[in-house]
């Protein structure tokens, strides 16, 4: 049974697991990251061969200036970032109300548009619901008297953003994003894909793909555990690493569905937090067009009442001329509107056979402020268990933010963690 000691061991090799590694080697050059996939990124992830650059089928825009992401990308990389209102404009057919207007400028929407904004831009303000009373946003915009009109608007502009629907979207945990919220409003593009701030993170790291991982075993007398590593994790083939501390990044899903057992078992208060927390589901719909058949200042437009509520329209610099065409229209559908998309794209042969998700070690996009989800939930998801076990990833962020910037300052709080614990004197310096 091959096994290998490291003072530092990461579950999972997406953004959260390289930059947490990133920021570890110089004090532990020793760090492993044990990556279950074929490959790493997590959910950035590119198709070629569609159009003449890579098409993110993950992650694709930077959401506000303010961000450790955009800091490392300009600095440490040089990446040009154009930043783009959103949205800039709106598609009312039928089905969004008001006579069906067709395409409208967000300059020139109407004061439905502009109060649901105020609504949500200003939740923070409203009084958190008290334990066990949280409300859906759409009995939230209800008490308010919105119409169905602003409920249309709402779902497209923000439940889908958010990656859920109306009945799913709590108010605790939005009234919670508001307020730790500082990134800033515009939407940022990248003058290169994605894809190349994963390699500069995993530049000189210790990878191992295909590793997927079955078991973390952290207890036992303390003295005994030092001796032997302090961490024993197991992959599903029987190899063995063994290390003074783990930071574990795996989806949401992977925790909640128990397909990494711990022992001993996770605390009360983190397995409590994992029963209330919620990831949904993103769908793309990628149309790809040799020519431009939409205005050339169009970038993205949303569609209320519709069953894709948002498109955006894509030109990037092309890294590969001559491979597809050089227009494309991505549409995005998140939340049920997701499921019901992946249900009709797989349709099993028989009901006996389920579709199988396109990234089992991840199933699904991102979470979001989750209905029924208590204050505190997320810090207990983050808190380290018995000073070698640490958690990072984008469903620990405390604010609720799910973003890539907001897995990337879980990384940062997970090291911080792991040098104090492991080198305390050193880390008080």
């Amino acid at each position: 049974m091959a096994e290998s000691f490291h003072s530092v061991a990461i579950v999972g090799a997406g953004v959260s697991g390289l930059y947490a590694a990133h920021l570890l080697r110089a004090r532990f050059p020793d760090v492993v990251l044990l990556e279950a996939q074929n490959r790493i990124g997590g959910r950035i992830k590119q198709v070629h061969g569609f159009a003449p650059w890579p098409v993110e089928v993950g992650p694709e825009f930077v959401h506000g200036r303010n961000s450790t992401f955009v800091r490392l990308a300009e600095s440490a990389m040089g990446v040009q970032l154009r930043e783009k209102d959103w949205p800039d404009f709106w598609h009312f057919g039928a089905e969004g109300g008001a006579g069906g207007q067709g395409l409208v400028a967000d300059a020139n929407v109407d004061d439905e548009v502009a109060k649901v904004h105020d609504l949500f831009g200003n939740c923070d303000e409203e009084p958190l619901p008290p334990p066990g009373r949280d409300v859906s946003a759409v009995d939230w915009m209800r008490s308010k008297g919105c119409s169905q009109r602003q409920m249309a608007i709402a779902d497209a502009c923000y439940a889908n953003d958010f990656c859920c629907s109306l009945r799913h979207l709590g108010l605790r945990e939005m009234i919670l994003e508001n307020r730790g919220w500082d990134s800033g409003e515009t939407y940022l593009l990248m003058d290169r894909s994605l894809g190349e701030v994963i390699q500069h993170l995993a530049k000189g790291a210790d990878v191992r793909t295909n590793w997927a991982v079955q078991s973390i075993e952290y207890g036992g007398p303390a003295a005994a555990q030092q001796q032997q590593g302090g961490v024993t994790i197991r992959a599903v083939d029987g190899r063995v690493v063994r290390c003074r501390a783990v930071v574990v990044t795996v989806a949401l899903p992977i925790l909640q569905q128990n397909l990494i057992t711990f022992s001993p078992p996770l605390p009360p208060a983190k397995t409590a937090a994992l029963s209330r927390l919620r990831m949904g589901n993103v769908v793309k719909l990628l149309l790809s067009f040799s020519s431009r058949f939409w205005p050339e200042d169009m970038y993205d437009v949303l569609c209320p009442g519709a069953f894709v509520p948002e498109f955006w329209m894509l030109r990037y610099p092309e890294t590969n001329p001559g491979v597809g065409t050089p227009f494309c229209i991505v549409g995005f559908i998140a939340g049920e509107r997701a499921d019901e998309a992946s249900a009709i794209a797989s349709a099993p042969a028989s009901p006996a056979t389920a579709p199988h998700p396109l990234e089992p070690f991840v199933r699904g996009a991102y979470t979001y402020p989750t209905l029924g989800a208590e204050v505190g939930d997320r810090g207990a998801l983050a808190a380290p268990v018995a000073g070698r076990v640490f958690f990072a990833g984008e469903a620990t962020q405390e604010a609720a933010n799910p973003c890539i910037q907001g897995a990337m300052e879980t990384a940062e709080r997970a090291a911080a963690q792991v040098g104090a614990a492991l080198e305390p004197a050193r880390s008080k310096m």
